[in-house]
C-alpha cells in the first residue's frame, strides 16, 4: 500500500478530488440505494440539470460512477469502496472527538461521579420566572421582584420598548426573530429596563454557545466554566438572581442558584408545562452569543421622565426607527413581509415552528402594549390620556387578531400548514397592519400633548 500511495501520489490525490465536493458525495450515496436515473438525482439532489451532468462526469471519468443505459447511472466497486472507506473514517473520528469531550465532562462533574457531598445553595429571595413568551421579560421581571422591585412583565415589555417591537426575518419565518436584534437595540432595551430600579452588569461571549450543535470543543466549556464560577461567586456573596441567555429552549432565563456543577433556574418550562430541571454548566443552548446579566446598584427612579422617554422608544421600535438587522423586517413592514411568506412561500419550505412561535410573541406583545398604554393613560389628563387609551385601544384590536393566529398555527415544533390555513393567517396579519400604524399615530400625539401628571 505505502508503495502504491509513493509511486502514485499524484493520480490517488485526483481520484480523491474528484470525490471531494459535498454535491458529489450526495451523489455517490444517492447510488448507494441502486440505479438512479438522471431526474431522481436531480429531485434528490435539488442540483440543477447543468450542475449534476458536470458532476458525474468526474464521477464517471475516475470510474465510480457509471452509465449503463441513456440517463441512468450505477456505483461502481470503486465508488463503493472510496465511499465506505470515507464513511468508516468519519464516524471514528467523530467518535474520538465524542469521547474526548465526554472525558472533558468527567473531569469537571469528578464530583458527582465519585458521589461526593454536592456543594448547594440558592438565593434568600424567591426569584421565579414569570411565565410569558417573551423570556427577557419573565426573567427580568421575575429577577426584579426578588430584588424588591413591584413590577411585572407588562412595566418591563413597556418600559424597555421590547413589547412594541414586531421583527420577522425575510423570506421564511424563522423562531429567531423575537429575539434577533443588533447590539445597538438591545443596549437600548438593557439601559431602560434599568430605569424600573437597578442598574445591570452585561457579561457576553460573542459567538453561539456551542457553535456545533451539542458538541461544545474544550475551549468553548472553559468558557461556559468560568461563566459558572462567576456565577456562583454572585449567588454566594452577593444573594441575586442572574439573567442568563441560552438557558433550554434557548431562551432567558433565571439561575437562582447551584448544586455540583449545574445551574438551578427557573425558566420558560413553567409556560409549557415542562419540570424545571438543573442544567449542567456546559449545556448550554446560546445561539448567536452567550450572555448573563448581574444585578449591581439599587437606583432611584423618575418615573415621570422615565415615563417620557418609554412612549418616545415605543414610538422608536414600534415604527422600526431603530438598528434592525440586514435580514430582518421591523414594525408594520414586517407583517406585509411574513403575510407574504405564507402566502408566497412552497409549502415544504414553511416553518411551522417559526409562524407559532413569532405568533404567540407578537400576540403577547401586543397585549403588553395595550397594558402598558392604559397603565399611562390613568396618569394623565385630557387629550394626552385620549390619546394614549386610543393607541391601546388599536394594540388590543391587534391582540384579538393575533390570537386567531396563533389558533391556527398553535405552539409545537412541528405541525400541518395547510394552503387554506396559510391564506387564513396571511389575512389576518394584513388585518393587524393598520390597527399597528393607527398606534403609532396616536402615540405620536400623546407625545405632543405630553403633560406632567
Amino acid at each position: 500500500m505505502q508503495g502504491i500511495l509513493l509511486k502514485s501520489a499524484e493520480e490517488v490525490a485526483e481520484l480523491l478530488r474528484s470525490a471531494a465536493h459535498p454535491a458529489r458525495i450526495q451523489i455517490l450515496a444517492s447510488l448507494l440505494q441502486g440505479d438512479h436515473d438522471f431526474s431522481k438525482m436531480m429531485h434528490e439532489t435539488e442540483l440543477s440539470k447543468t450542475a449534476l451532468a458536470n458532476h458525474l462526469k468526474r464521477l464517471g471519468d475516475k470510474k465510480l460512477v457509471q452509465r449503463i443505459a441513456r440517463g441512468e447511472y450505477r456505483l461502481t466497486v470503486d465508488g463503493k469502496e472510496l465511499l465506505d472507506a470515507a464513511a468508516t473514517i468519519y464516524k471514528n473520528s467523530a467518535q474520538r472527538e465524542n469521547e474526548r469531550i465526554k472525558l472533558l465532562r468527567r473531569r469537571y462533574t469528578k464530583g458527582l461521579i465519585e458521589g461526593k457531598t454536592l456543594s448547594k445553595k440558592t438565593i434568600s429571595k424567591k426569584a421565579e420566572y414569570l411565565p410569558c413568551w417573551l423570556s427577557y421579560t419573565g426573567a427580568i421581571a421575575g429577577s426584579l421582584r426578588a430584588l424588591e422591585i413591584d413590577c411585572d412583565t407588562v412595566d418591563v415589555g413597556g418600559r424597555s420598548g421590547y413589547a412594541f417591537l414586531i421583527n420577522v426575518s425575510k423570506g421564511v419565518t424563522c423562531p429567531s426573530g423575537p429575539t434577533a436584534l443588533p447590539a445597538e437595540t438591545w443596549k437600548q432595551i438593557h439601559e431602560a429596563t434599568e430605569t424600573l430600579g437597578w442598574t445591570m452588569e452585561y457579561w457576553g461571549y460573542p459567538s453561539s454557545y456551542p457553535a456545533k450543535e451539542n458538541n461544545p470543543t474544550p475551549e468553548e466549556i472553559q468558557i461556559a466554566k468560568n461563566l459558572f464560577q462567576k456565577i456562583k461567586q454572585e449567588i454566594d456573596e452577593k444573594d441575586r438572581p442572574v439573567v442568563l441567555w441560552g438557558l433550554v429552549v434557548p431562551e432567558y432565563g433565571i439561575v437562582k442558584g447551584y448544586e455540583g456543577n449545574s445551574y438551578i433556574t427557573s425558566t420558560f418550562r413553567r409556560l409549557i408545562n415542562q419540570p424545571e430541571e438543573s442544567i449542567p454548566f456546559h449545556d448550554l443552548k446560546a445561539p448567536g452569543c452567550l450572555e448573563a446579566f448581574f444585578f449591581r446598584d439599587r437606583v432611584k427612579q423618575d418615573t415621570a421622565a422615565a415615563n417620557r422617554e418609554a412612549l418616545e422608544r415605543a414610538i422608536s421600535f414600534a415604527s422600526a426607527n431603530m438598528p434592525i438587522l440586514d435580514n430582518y423586517v421591523a414594525g408594520p413592514a414586517a407583517l406585509d413581509e411574513w403575510a407574504n411568506v405564507l402566502k408566497d412561500l412552497p409549502e415544504e419550505k414553511q416553518n411551522y415552528h417559526g409562524n407559532s412561535y413569532v405568533g404567540a410573541c407578537v400576540c403577547e406583545g401586543r397585549s403588553m402594549s395595550e397594558e402598558f398604554l392604559r397603565r399611562l393613560s390613568n396618569k394623565y389628563l385630557g387629550k394626552q390620556s385620549k390619546h394614549l387609551l386610543k393607541a391601546a385601544e388599536c394594540y388590543g384590536k391587534g391582540a384579538e387578531l393575533m390570537k386567531e393566529f396563533t389558533g391556527i398555527f398553535p405552539f409545537k415544533h412541528e405541525g400541518e400548514m395547510k394552503p387554506e390555513d396559510r391564506k387564513k393567517a396571511a389575512e389576518i396579519l394584513r388585518k393587524v397592519r393598520p390597527f399597528e400604524e393607527e398606534a403609532i399615530k396616536h402615540m405620536r400625539k400623546a407625545l405632543d400633548e405630553w403633560k406632567t401628571p
